[in-house]
């Protein structure tokens, strides 16, 4: 019920009382003394007063359960904008907010005088009127706003000196259109960080427990490295390389990282980098070879390739007459030292890291020899390299007993093991095929044989080449199995191959794949002649 109506109830009821009372009170002066019928009447008179009071009392009261209705007004309110960064709790003394120019400045001991250039900003706004329904932003070093709807944005601040000092001012933006006035602001004083930069991951040949070690390449040589910078990636402006003179300097743009040295003169380098910031603030001088560290080879030394054939040793427990056996094969052939020999080994002797510097090796020369006998050979690592240096017209030659259809420098579809017990008696011939028929005048041998005493301690393998081959791919039988002895020591049909000559294009160079010990088929006295034919007349 309305206050007000319920004011003029309680007046009617004790203007009734009233009435009643007058009455009674003229019965009483007629009879000569008092009477009241009902005690509790004579109180009505009372309501009025009391009510009356106690009605003016509450009025001069606030009511505690209605709102005060704000004043009527056609002026639209901006909104309030607020900004801040977010710090670990234990980080932060005291936060101090500026409510009259909306800057918030923040008190911490553990907050250095200086932040770095990236930055991570959050905001909000508030509208009394309305609701906040965008934001803009800019520093001081931009003339425009840029608007967003987000209320956080991460911000890599472009500094060009050592120190320099950067304003962000946001502003919220009403349903009205309306712009906060007094932008939240923050000031942000920024050192420069230091760039950094270490060789990438297996990109320098590493040593065993001695690094007084000399590691050996061909005037090829690729460095890759990685590069950080606590202000962001983006601040590395530049890069600088240097072989042996730091004071003659080659840059690159911030974002390599890597390059290939080519032409390198023989003896002994040390290359040097250094990343470069947007100030000019260099990072720490990265070399190689690197005396301080102990992990990687203390001499790089560079040498000439000799010959057109590169003689690969990938055979790791020779006791020297495998080594002997193939250096004076082309010795007969090409004449004394008259090739480049590559021993492989572990750590700084093993094969260039890049698959880059592996095809720039080969690339020196016209043939690769690669000779191999027991335990895993390395020319899984090479494969691609090798098979990019067919491409370019080198030629391969490999001898081991490892068969792998994944190779891609030749066409293997399939293998099979051909010897039943895991060994080879002596005696035991292979097959030559002349691809040359145009040439009979060439003459080869029928077969390779190994001696009647040699036995070959290891399980032996031939293979099936791909049928299904591409547009200009070429692959012919070379060496064959013969057929199968009648001891039940041999077992297969037909004359599988052991040697196949494989061509991927006709502008590409060629590869032989024998997968026998060819050091070990001396029995007819021919291998000088047969290999002089493949070398000289099927590698032309």
């Amino acid at each position: 019920m309305e206050r007000g109506k319920s004011f003029i109830l309680i007046i009617e009821k004790g203007q009734e009382q009233k009435r009643q009372n007058d009455e009674e009170l003229t019965r009483y002066n007629a009879t000569g003394g008092y009477r009241m019928r009902d005690s509790k009447k004579f109180n009505y008179g009372m309501l009025l007063v009391l009510g009356f009071f106690m009605l003016m009392a509450c009025e001069s009261l606030n009511n505690p359960f209605l709102d005060d209705l704000p004043e009527a007004t056609t002026e639209n309110r901006s909104p309030d904008t607020h900004l801040f960064l977010e710090f670990a709790p234990d980080h932060i003394d005291t936060v101090l907010s500026d409510t009259t120019a909306d800057t918030t400045f923040i008190v911490t001991r553990f907050l250095p005088d200086t932040s770095t250039s990236n930055q991570i900003l959050y905001w909000w706004g508030e509208d009394p009127d309305g609701e906040v329904i965008a934001y803009q932003y800019r520093w001081n070093f931009e003339a425009d706003w840029t608007t967003t709807t987000s209320e956080t944005d991460t911000f890599l601040l472009p500094i060009k000196v050592i120190y320099d000092e950067f304003v962000f001012q946001v502003r919220a933006i009403d349903n009205d259109s309306l712009a906060d006035p007094s932008p939240a602001t923050l000031r942000f004083p920024i050192t420069n960080s230091l760039p950094e930069i270490q060789f990438a991951q297996n990109s320098n040949p590493l040593v065993g427990s001695d690094p007084n070690v000399t590691h050996v390449t061909f005037p090829t040589r690729t460095f890759a490295w990685t590069m950080t910078d606590p202000d962001g990636a983006e601040t590395i402006s530049r890069v600088r390389y240097a072989l042996d003179d730091t004071t003659n300097w080659h840059y690159l743009g911030g974002d390599v990282t890597s390059i290939k040295l080519t032409g390198i003169d023989a003896g002994y380098h040390t290359f040097f980098v250094q990343a470069l910031d947007t100030a000019g603030a260099p990072s720490a001088l990265l070399q190689f070879p690197d005396s301080t560290d102990n992990t990687t080879p203390n001499f790089w030394r560079v040498e000439e390739p000799q010959g057109e054939i590169l003689i690969i040793d990938d055979y790791l427990n020779d006791n020297g007459s495998a080594h002997q056996f193939y250096t004076g094969l082309i010795d007969s052939i090409y004449g004394p030292n008259n090739y480049t020999l590559f021993v492989i080994g572990e750590n700084e002797k093993a094969l260039p890291l890049s698959q880059s510097d592996q095809a720039a090796m080969f690339g020196y020369f016209k043939t690769v020899f690669w000779y191999h006998f027991t335990q895993t050979p390395r020319l899984a690592i090479a494969n691609l390299a090798l098979r990019t240096y067919m491409e370019n017209g080198g030629n391969i030659f490999v001898t081991t007993l490892y068969v792998n259809p994944g190779f891609a420098f030749t066409s293997i579809d399939s293998s099979f093991k051909f010897t039943t017990n895991d060994f080879l008696l002596g005696g035991f011939q292979v097959e030559v095929v002349n691809p040359m028929l145009s040439n009979p005048g060439y003459v080869l041998p029928d077969t390779l044989a190994t001696k009647r005493t040699q036995t070959i301690p290891y399980p032996l393998f031939a293979y099936y080449p791909r049928t299904a081959l591409e547009p200009g791919e070429s692959v012919i039988d070379l060496f064959r199995l013969t057929d199968p002895s009648t001891d039940g020591l041999q077992s297969w049909t037909g004359h599988p191959s052991v040697g196949i000559l494989y061509r991927p294009s006709p502008t590409a160079g060629q590869s032989v794949y024998f997968c026998l010990p060819l050091h070990l088929f001396v029995g007819n006295n021919n291998v000088v002649p047969l290999m002089d034919f493949i070398l000289n007349e099927i590698f032309e």
